[in-house]
């Protein structure tokens, strides 16, 4: 396949998720919301711009990948029947933060799921990052990466599901997370990138943790994120918790289990 037919099939691609998002948009969500998320076809992905279990393209050979939702979600069934609430830490437009709501809903559990994000892409402290190494493979590890976004997108997608479980925390890690300190999280999914996201993050999050509750690390292991190993391995110095490995569609992920 030459440059020219490749263009031609990404233009093509734009235009029918385009078509998709502007058409699907207009069925009310009430037509499918309780309908098992794991069996929503992906053109439902496409249209709110989510994960869906159905949508996920296994890899062609083992590795991290981006956040997969079937590890989400089966990690999730782990800490159901424990007390409370879930958070997600980088969330971006929503695409995991979304239907993790979604079958938090469907299961009928009392919990809320807690968006945290700048909203504003990467800020100076990427650059430790970029001083660690790391595979130059992710064109968003620079100041400003990942700013597409908004709490007003994600906010107006939270609309267009009905999720009254999702409250989105704007703003830096060390002026939100501050602002839950009273709460329990028995699930937890860090997808933040950066080395002082996730020192952050395990330092709030842990001590509020109970037991049998779960941290997943979407980076840990990832070539481009080593900030995320670093962090990790630094805090679970002297813990008797350890990265355990799952795996599913050929997707690597690691997360630690509470003692």
């Amino acid at each position: 396949m030459n440059v020219t037919e490749t263009s031609v099939g990404s233009s093509m691609r734009r235009v029918v998720k385009h078509t998709a998002q502007r058409l699907g948009k207009q069925v009310p969500a009430a037509l499918y919301i309780n309908h098992p998320l794991r069996r929503w076809p992906r053109v439902l992905g496409v249209i709110h711009e989510i994960a869906v279990p159905r949508g996920v393209k296994p890899l062609r050979q083992l590795g991290s990948g981006v956040a997969n939702i079937n590890i989400i979600l089966e990690l999730m069934d782990r800490t159901a029947h424990l007390p409370g609430d879930v958070a997600e830490c980088g969330v971006f437009r929503g695409a995991t933060l979304l239907p993790m709501a979604v079958y938090l809903r469907q299961r009928g559990l009392a919990k809320q799921i807690v968006g945290f994000d700048s909203f504003a892409g990467f800020g100076e402290a990427i650059k430790i990052d970029i001083h660690l190494g790391g595979a130059d493979t992710d064109a968003c590890r620079k100041v400003g990466g990942f700013s597409g976004t908004s709490a007003e997108v994600v906010w107006s997608k939270v609309g267009r599901l009905n999720l009254p479980n999702v409250e989105l925390a704007p703003g830096l890690f060390s002026e939100t997370l501050p602002r839950y300190d009273r709460r329990v999280f028995c699930f937890v999914h860090l997808d933040c990138d950066m080395y002082t996201s996730y020192k952050e993050c395990l330092e709030f999050f842990y001590p509020r943790v109970p037991p049998g509750g779960i941290i997943l690390f979407d980076e840990y292991n990832d070539p481009p994120w080593p900030g995320c190993n670093k962090a990790v391995d630094e805090f679970l110095i002297g813990k008797a918790e350890k990265p355990v490995r799952i795996t599913s569609d050929n997707y690597e992920k690691y997360y630690i289990l509470k003692k």
